[in-house]
């Protein structure tokens, strides 16, 4: 059984824990798929085929080192229960609108996991500056003034996706999650928008959920009820495509 893998959680991120929860090692032993950042948010992070990537803020993308550390990431073994394809889709909405479509057939209250490979007409992404100053400031804050974005056109990669249900908003942001790799694994980040030539998808429900508490005392000592619906979007959706 496949169970979604997460650690930490997107409210604890949104108000600036960037700290190492857990290795990149430790990560991989609970999937080959799936998103997150690193260590004081530098970059953004792609896992697939179990390999872990980072999308670096100066547009370049390497693999992890195994000792990296995440403080915020979600992974599971990719289920390919579901298979379907892709062709021209517009933008974004329209990609996850078509998403959308298949879970809602298969029961919009699970988990899943979305591999997309195809040829993109343009991609766009995010990644983020490595923070230096402690106390860290909130995720909102490092995107108004370390947030670097790309614009990739006629590439082909894969999306990395993940879904939570609206049940679990605050833990994950409810809805879909997507970053993006190329195939030659030279550019990546989160992607904010895309529009599609064609793709292949398979994707697969999560039976179960694990959850890694994080230990640290900055953790411990936050107040994670009153993070806003603004700022847990702004994690997921900041960026000006």
């Amino acid at each position: 059984m496949a169970f979604m893998y997460q650690v930490s959680t997107l409210q604890a991120l949104a108000k600036g824990d960037f700290y190492g929860n857990a290795t990149i090692e430790e990560l991989l032993a609970n999937g080959d798929i799936g998103l997150g950042t690193f260590e004081a948010v530098d970059g953004e992070m792609i896992v697939l085929d179990g390999i872990c990537y980072r999308a670096k803020a100066d547009g370049t993308v390497e693999i992890a080192a195994a000792s990296d550390a995440t403080p915020f990431a979600s992974v599971t073994y990719l289920n390919k229960e579901l298979t379907f394809d892709l062709k021209n889709i517009a933008d974004m909405s329209g990609l996850l609108a078509k998403l959308d479509d298949v879970i809602k057939t298969h029961g919009e209250n699970n988990i899943y996991a979305c591999r997309l490979d195809g040829i993109f007409h343009e991609v766009y992404t995010r990644s983020e500056m490595k923070q230096h100053s402690e106390p860290y400031k909130t995720f909102a804050k490092v995107l108004e003034t370390d947030q670097r974005e790309f614009e990739f056109k006629n590439v082909s990669g894969s999306l990395a996706c993940v879904y939570f249900p609206q049940y679990m908003d605050g833990l994950n942001v409810a809805g879909w999650h997507v970053h993006f790799i190329s195939d030659d694994r030279t550019m990546g980040g989160h992607v904010f928008n895309c529009s599609l030539q064609e793709g292949k998808a398979y994707m697969g429900r999560s039976e179960g959920f694990t959850f890694l508490v994080p230990k640290t005392k900055f953790f411990q000592k936050l107040t994670l009820t009153d993070v806003s619906k603004e700022e847990i979007e702004s994690v997921e959706k900041a960026g000006n495509k």
